[in-house]
């Protein structure tokens, strides 16, 4: 059974908390957070999961995407999605630096959610050495007026 690791509220020791942002009705805004799998390792066999971006209510994801900062050992894979599942990007090998995963569909979030990392089990390689950034690039939208 998968875990799940909070990389954005300051409680695993030595990660770097992300600064606040407030996603403002109209304006189009940048979500950034570093993730150190080297500060909590993703198991891959129980497809651990990184907590990496916290998305509010009434937020379309216009994209979403990660970068290897840091390269995991040969073979890994990882996946970047919301909701349990893999909606941005999936088994993006994360091997070698500057590799970069996501996607451009769109995604409204209704509730608030997270966008995850997710360590794929079928790589069998656990991410305890990777450091990637994850961005989305955001609009808030209101449903009533």
């Amino acid at each position: 059974m998968a875990t799940t690791y909070d990389f954005t509220d300051g409680s695993i020791t030595g990660q770097m908390q992300p600064v606040a942002v407030t996603v403002i009705e109209n304006r189009v805004t940048i979500m950034r957070n570093i993730v150190d799998c080297s500060k909590q390792t993703l198991t891959a066999s129980t497809s651990d999961v990184a907590k990496a971006l916290d998305i509010p209510a009434g937020t379309t994801v216009l994209t979403s995407w990660m970068r290897v900062i840091t390269a995991e050992t040969s073979g890994a894979k990882a996946s970047l999605g919301y909701a349990g599942g893999t909606q941005f990007a999936s088994a993006v090998a994360v091997s070698a630096t500057g590799a970069v995963g996501g996607s451009f569909a769109p995604a409204y979030f209704s509730a608030a959610d997270t966008i995850d990392i997710i360590a794929d089990a079928t790589a069998a390689v656990d991410l305890d050495g990777l450091k990637v950034e994850v961005c989305a690039l955001c609009l808030r939208s209101r449903d009533t007026y």
